[in-house]
């Protein structure tokens, strides 16, 4: 009986935990802004259906920005450099695990190539189809809201918006080579060799 007890806890437990999420849209548009459209390396808008996947990231502080263990990420690109929007369904939001309804964690997005079937930063990494991440800013009031949503508020569930704070002028910008970083390490050293001489 005791076992019993000590499980049906744990599942309680669990579940009030999830309850505290908070939530957000994984999106670049809505009411409060519309300049964060992402370009492409021409610095072209991205266009809708392109094959390129956006991970979020999070984190309590500028510099402590982390995937989530199951990876919040959106292959959907509505055109004009918009993304999420329709993903999976209008309106859609996402749990953040960690973090509280009303909470304005910092962010970061970061973006590669998904053709042929690559579903992770680290695949796309070993594959060269990787972007450098975007710059990380902070959650802020919009849409309505302040902060995280909370889908179960009641009597109302109140869906949080959009990336708000997201910087304008997000250009996707491939991730160097190894061998081109390697080079301009080379080069900065021997700039400063000379200069010593």
């Amino acid at each position: 009986m005791k076992k019993l007890i000590t499980i049906v806890a744990g599942v309680l437990l669990v579940g009030f935990s999830a309850l505290a999420q908070g939530t957000i849209l994984l999106q670049n548009f809505g009411t409060g802004f519309t300049t964060s459209q992402v370009r492409d390396v021409n610095n072209v808008l991205i266009a809708a259906g392109a094959p390129i996947t956006v991970e979020l990231l999070a984190g309590t502080a500028a510099n402590s920005l982390t995937p989530f263990t199951t990876a919040i990420t959106t292959t959907h690109w509505a055109g004009a450099g918009y993304f999420g929007l329709g993903e999976p369904t209008p309106g859609s939001q996402r749990v953040l695990p960690g973090f509280l309804p009303g909470t304005f964690p910092f962010f970061q997005i970061r973006a590669w190539n998904n053709t042929g079937g690559i579903t992770t930063w680290a695949a796309a990494l070993a594959a060269g189809t990787a972007f450098v991440p975007g710059p990380v800013f902070q959650l802020v009031a919009g849409g309505g809201i302040n902060g995280l949503g909370d889908p179960n508020a009641q009597p109302t569930p109140i869906l949080a918006g959009g990336l708000f704070g997201m910087p304008t002028g997000f250009q996707l910008v491939p991730v160097p080579e190894p061998s081109t970083i390697v080079l301009g390490v080379f080069g900065a050293a021997a700039l400063l060799l000379r200069r010593r001489k």
